[in-house]
């Protein structure tokens, strides 16, 4: 009886091991699952198609930045030149005229459901002054680069007195350094298990970002008006690139964002018109006068963003094409047949028309690939950390490769320049595979 009784025992305790095991097992197949959905999660709310556009975009900008830079490049020179000296798809607009205007209109794509979403999280009051900050200091960086290129070169490179400086580059020089502390300081933060000692470090930065926007936004509206008037006396630098174009497009889009995407179309409409009438009655002069359009031009790449956010709206819509069509079609009548001006530099309206219908032909395109995820994708990952890899490459290329070694490298033979092209190229694919791979995205 002892014996059977062991036996039974035996038998109980191997049948409860088996259920402690397959429980176990389950356990850890539920975890396994929970991870994976909450992986495939984060992935869905990217979606596929913006960030394979906003990756040809940068890849197109950073080669751009690359090639520019050796003289054995010549060959390349029409591709990656801009306005009459570029390769021309219509009259004053060249192939690489084609992607500032694209990556704007990326922005457009997600301006909303950005904005949604801190709206239901923060608020609508708190969402539009996040956003506004987010937009200021998108033209706070650009400044700060502009800092780092244009006043510690003259420094650094030219020996031109730091006292020489106007004093808006002055502050953007040493904000430059200053941003680079608080940088070391927010990376040093994540290994800090303090969340507040983190919120404080990226808010300081940002507040920093922030003023410098507030003050690029001041200096273009003064040095906008110093155009018109005969006795220009403010003691500003003009400094006005790339990422001050994109602020300066979504500080002018923001009041819009609640409209409906016909409400937006209408204003956007007046917009184009009012100032195709400023630019062909001989306003373009002035729009032409500072880089980009300055001022007057934000108004146009307003435009490009917000018929983004038009077109991400009408994205299932049969009305899409339509209004591609239109677009295409009005604005290559007024270029070729009634010869209104097309040209980046100023950014007018019909330019805006015609390369906002290009980037929603590509976007469409684009999105007929979306179900197709291979392990590897080249342009999504490319476009997945857009800000960090424009920084990053204008440091690289701008500063160093094309200032303090600007005349070396110019000089380097055809095998030189493509060697440094590729591995620099390889090294920015690599950078945001790393990024992506970890679900790490910097934002502003």
């Amino acid at each position: 009886m002892k014996k059977q009784q062991k036996d039974e025992n035996l038998v109980v305790e191997k049948e409860n091991a088996n259920l402690d095991l397959q429980a176990t097992t389950k356990l850890e197949n539920d975890e396994q699952k929970n991870k994976e959905k909450i992986a495939e999660t984060k992935t869905s709310q990217r979606i596929l198609s913006i960030d394979r556009f906003r990756g040809i975009c940068m890849f197109a900008m950073v080669c751009s930045f690359i090639f520019g830079l050796f003289a054995s490049f010549s060959a390349l020179a029409p591709i990656i030149e801009h306005g009459t000296n570029g390769f021309q798809i219509l009259p004053g607009v060249s192939f690489a005229d084609l992607f500032a205007p694209m990556f704007i209109f990326v922005i457009g794509l997600t301006i909303v459901p950005s904005f949604k979403k801190r709206e239901k999280q923060f608020g609508t009051s708190r969402a539009y002054f996040q956003l506004a900050v987010r937009f200021l200091s998108i033209m706070g960086i650009g400044c700060l680069l502009n800092g780092f290129e244009d006043g510690w070169s003259d420094v650094i490179l030219n020996g031109v007195p730091f006292a020489e400086l106007n004093i808006n580059m002055k502050i953007y020089a040493v904000c430059f350094w200053i941003a680079i502390a608080l940088v070391i300081n927010l990376i040093v933060s994540t290994f800090i298990k303090n969340n507040k000692y983190k919120a404080i470090s990226k808010n300081i930065l940002s507040a920093l970002l922030a003023l410098c926007g507030l003050l690029a936004l001041f200096v273009i509206i003064v040095k906008t008006g110093e155009k018109i008037t005969p006795n220009p006396t403010s003691p500003y630098d003009q400094i006005w690139d790339t990422l001050q174009n994109i602020g300066l497009a979504g500080l002018i889009s923001l009041p819009f964002i609640k409209f409906s995407k016909w409400g937006k179309l209408v204003i956007v409409s007046i917009i184009l018109l009012v100032l195709t009438a400023f630019i062909q009655g001989g306003g373009l002069s002035l729009a032409n006068s500072i880089l980009e359009g300055g001022f007057i031009g934000g108004f146009s790449w307003a435009c490009i963003l917000m018929f983004g956010s038009i077109f991400a709206e009408l994205k299932d819509d049969k009305r899409y094409w339509v209004l591609t069509s239109m677009l295409l079609l009005i604005s290559t009548v007024l270029i070729l047949a009634f010869d209104f001006t097309a040209a980046k530099r100023g950014c007018t309206p019909v330019y805006a028309m015609f390369t906002t219908s290009i980037a929603a032909m590509i976007w469409s395109a684009l999105n007929l690939l979306n179900n197709w995820k291979p392990k590897f994708s080249f342009f999504a990952i490319w476009g997945s950390n857009a800000i960090l890899t424009y920084v990053v490459n204008y440091i690289i290329s701008v500063f160093i490769l094309g200032g303090i070694l600007g005349e070396q490298v110019s000089a380097l033979p055809v095998w030189a320049g493509i060697l440094i092209s590729i591995t620099l190229l390889a090294l920015f694919t690599v950078m945001n595979w790393l990024l992506k791979r970890k679900d790490r995205y910097i934002r502003i």
